[in-house]
């Protein structure tokens, strides 16, 4: 008897898959329709990290209008459905980001191009950790931005 109450006192789905179900866990008031999904870390304003961002940013040739930003605090989880339906769109890179916060389960090859879901999905270390490995970067740009943006323009 004690093995039956054990597997019925077993939680199979913890709560905090919860908010891949739920849509209000998803601010909408400035996601709107782009090409180009930008998922990283929390980051400020005038750090070092943003100015990370805004120099590759840059060099990918793309502005304001072409793509969104959206920053994960520390344990945020969103719904990658639900984020797809708001931005719709063709591209998503990674900055510091695993995929299983937005209930993902797929393996990516870091700092390449990645099919999923219609998607092309760039997966790379987060913008400070970038600035400390210029070998990375430079893969980055190498592997995946480079061929993506700037040699198509």
């Amino acid at each position: 008897m004690t093995d039956l109450q054990t597997i019925i006192n077993t939680e199979i789905i913890n709560t905090e898959t919860d908010v891949f179900w739920y849509s209000n866990s998803i601010s909408h008031e400035k996601i709107i329709p782009k090409n180009v999904l930008i998922l990283s870390k929390k980051i400020d304003e005038q750090s070092a990290e943003q100015q990370q961002l805004n120099k590759i940013l840059d060099a990918c040739k793309l502005t304001e209008d072409k793509y969104n930003v959206v920053q994960f605090t520390e344990n945020e989880r969103l719904a990658w459905h639900l984020l797809k339906g708001i931005a719709n769109p063709s591209v998503v890179i990674l900055f510091g980001v695993h995929p299983s916060r937005m209930g993902i389960s797929a393996l990516f090859r870091l700092n390449a191009m990645n099919n999923f879901d219609g998607t092309s999905w760039i997966p790379t270390l987060s913008l400070q950790e970038l600035e400390q490995q210029p070998q990375a970067k430079k893969d980055l740009w190498t592997n995946a931005l480079k061929p993506l943006f700037a040699d198509t323009q």
